[in-house]
C-alpha cells in the first residue's frame, strides 16, 4: 500500500528557500491598541500611589484576589475616593490589563 512520498523521498533534497523579510508581516503593520494618554501632570510610567505597597508575588494570582488585595491596600492607605476609579480601570480589560493597571496605581512587590 502506497501512502505517499516519505520523508526520505528524492524531492526532499531540494533546498528550502526562506521568504524575503520585507514580505513578512511585521509589528508595525498591525499595531496593538494604543495606551491612553497620561493625565496632565503625570507621566505614563509614574505610579499613582507609590507609597501603597502590595505584595502579589507568591500570593494567589486569581484576578479577583488581586483586585481585592489592591483595593484593600488603597482603602487602608486612605485612598477610598480612588477605589471605584481603580476598580473600573482594572476591570475594563483582560488579565494582562489588570496587572498593568495595578502596577500603575500602586507599588507591587
Amino acid at each position: 500500500m502506497e501512502l505517499g512520498p516519505g520523508i526520505d523521498g528524492p524531492d526532499d533534497e531540494a533546498p528550502l528557500d526562506a521568504p524575503d523579510p520585507s514580505e513578512l508581516p511585521g509589528m508595525l503593520e498591525h499595531p496593538g491598541p494604543a495606551m491612553p494618554d497620561a493625565p496632565a501632570g503625570r507621566e505614563q510610567d509614574e505610579v499613582r500611589h507609590p507609597e501603597v505597597v502590595v505584595q502579589l508575588t507568591g500570593e494567589d494570582g486569581n484576578a479577583f484576589a488581586i483586585l481585592g488585595t489592591v483595593r484593600q491596600a488603597l482603602r487602608e492607605a486612605g485612598h477610598t475616593d480612588d477605589v471605584a476609579e481603580f476598580f473600573a480601570e482594572a476591570t475594563s480589560g483582560d488579565y494582562h490589563h489588570l496587572l498593568q493597571t495595578c502596577m500603575r496605581w500602586v507599588t507591587i512587590r
